[in-house]
């Protein structure tokens, strides 16, 4: 965690549309760059963010990029040309995510508080990234 923490961070607001339509409202978020963490390892293909349950989310080379589904969150209405930083996320409204989501979430945020993205590539309790 130190380690990360010592990189440069990266913050904006973040939240997701489930697959009931249901909104949970963008909220300010703090981590490191997914992109970063791939370079630092010489990746630019894919990558699978794992949970500690096993759940996993393999996001291509252009979703790392922040090339994802955006929503407007207050109607859920897609949106276009909204520019998304995927991070690995270490805070949450300023605090330590609890540890129901953490240490580490995957996030998708905006430097807006009007956007969400789809909930399924939201990781939380993140163990591990396998870089393809």
């Amino acid at each position: 965690m130190a380690e990360l923490k010592a990189m440069p961070a990266t913050e904006g607001y973040g939240g997701w549309k489930n697959q009931l339509e249901n909104i949970t409202a963008p909220t300010p978020w703090k981590g490191v760059s997914l992109r970063a963490l791939m370079d630092l390892v010489g990746g630019s293909g894919s990558v699978t963010v794992v949970a500690s349950d096993g759940y996993g989310a393999t996001l291509s080379a252009d979703q790392a990029g922040g090339s994802v589904n955006t929503y407007d969150a207050a109607t859920g209405q897609a949106t276009s040309g909204v520019a998304v930083k995927v991070i690995i996320a270490y805070a949450k409204g300023g605090a330590a995510l609890s540890s129901g989501e953490g240490p580490l979430r995957l996030a998708f945020v905006t430097s807006e508080n009007n956007q969400v993205t789809d909930s399924d590539m939201w990781v939380k309790k993140v163990v591990e990234l396998r870089v393809n």
